[in-house]
């Protein structure tokens, strides 16, 4: 399967008050951080749901209408070169390799029991939503056309999307929890911050 990589990094960081994705670590942005992870794991082709120099970007059609909307961009740009899509947001910057190195198995794992008329519709961690892998097929694309026109904002949920599309839930360890924590907060980025400095000295 050919799956390209995708980071989610359109969003107004209005709770932060500055752009996360610019927001450095070790002298990388998060985009540049989260970039690096996607490639590190094995995807060739990494694209940005945003607007920023110099990375292979993806422009929302539609604004103010969350992740759902970044998705259905990628989706529809992607959708004639690639089976699949392997989905981060920019503002999880503890997530490992060895996360998303998990799902991705846990999905081709279930495709390799299928019949080619029956792949999975993609995989998620459940308690945090990303990282996230949707196959690209007429049927996420016909769900996505739906939800980013509806006036209905319940209906542009991501657990709709995966609810409605069966997207199969894997959990991740307990004692992984703290790297899938968000910052969308000044807070949340100092506790993040504090996070990787124990990370740092544990090793």
């Amino acid at each position: 399967m050919k799956i390209a990589g995708v980071v989610l990094a359109g969003g107004q960081s209005l709770r932060m008050g500055q752009d996360k994705a610019k927001l450095t670590i070790e002298q990388q942005t998060l985009l540049e951080r989260s970039v690096d992870l996607l490639h590190n794991v094995g995807f060739e082709d990494c694209f940005v749901s945003g607007q920023y120099e110099g990375f292979d970007c993806i422009a929302d059609q539609q604004t103010d209408l969350g992740p759902i909307a970044g998705i259905a961009a990628c989706a529809k740009q992607l959708y004639r070169d690639y089976d699949a899509v392997f989905i981060i947001p920019v503002d999880m910057p503890l997530l490992a390799e060895q996360d998303c190195r998990y799902l991705l198995q846990y999905f081709l794992t279930l495709n390799t029991t299928n019949t080619e008329l029956s792949l999975s519709q993609g995989v998620y961690y459940q308690k945090t939503t990303f990282p996230m892998l949707l196959t690209l097929n007429q049927a996420l694309l016909d769900y996505l056309a739906e939800v980013v026109t509806t006036t209905q904002k319940k209906h542009r949920s991501l657990y709709r999307l995966l609810e409605t599309l069966d997207i199969k839930g894997f959990n991740q360890k307990e004692t992984d929890a703290f790297r899938f924590e968000n910052t969308n907060t000044p807070e949340q980025w100092q506790h993040c911050l504090s996070m990787l400095r124990v990370m740092k000295q544990s090793k």
